[in-house]
């Protein structure tokens, strides 16, 4: 799995197509996989590429994004960690808004790797998905919510998309 990480506003869509290029070019079967792609966005369903075998996730979070690339299905969520009202989320028992973002960076993850939407953050998180967390930036936390697999990490910098 490929993370891409760029800070500034960027197009979605062109961020996309960029960090493909980017991941097919370090892929072993690069020859396998074609030129370029284009995104499929369809209603109630989470966007996609019109490739088999290529699937991405992306967040955005005040001025920063992230998008995660794999072979197997993803969900990603990056959050700047600031005051919240932690009472409002009672279904997130938190010391901290660091630890509130954990869980919460968790459980967005969680439901954009499954495709459930926003809707299911409430819902229990089973106890074989599997996590990983990064702090990045100044203040920034990350979760991804995917198979084990070995992961890569890359700033981008917004003027080369």
């Amino acid at each position: 799995m490929i993370l891409f990480f760029v800070r500034g506003e960027v197009d979605s869509d062109k961020f996309i197509r960029f960090c493909y290029m980017n991941y097919r070019n370090v892929m072993r079967d690069v020859e396998l996989l074609p030129a370029s792609v284009d995104v499929i966005r369809e209603d109630g369903k989470k966007p996609r590429l019109d490739v088999e075998g290529v699937f991405f996730n992306l967040s955005h979070s005040h001025g920063v994004s992230v998008l995660a690339m794999s072979h197997a299905e993803v969900g990603v969520d990056i959050e700047k960690v600031r005051p919240v009202h932690m009472q409002k989320f009672p279904f997130i028992q938190a010391a901290d808004e660091k630890e509130f973002f954990e869980k919460w960076t968790e459980r967005e993850s969680y439901v954009k790797f499954t495709g459930d939407g926003i809707s299911k953050i409430r819902d229990d998180i089973p106890a074989d998905a599997h996590f990983e967390h990064f702090d990045v930036f100044d203040g920034y936390h990350v979760a991804v919510c995917a198979e084990e697999q070995n992961i890569i990490a890359y700033e981008i910098d917004p003027a080369q998309i």
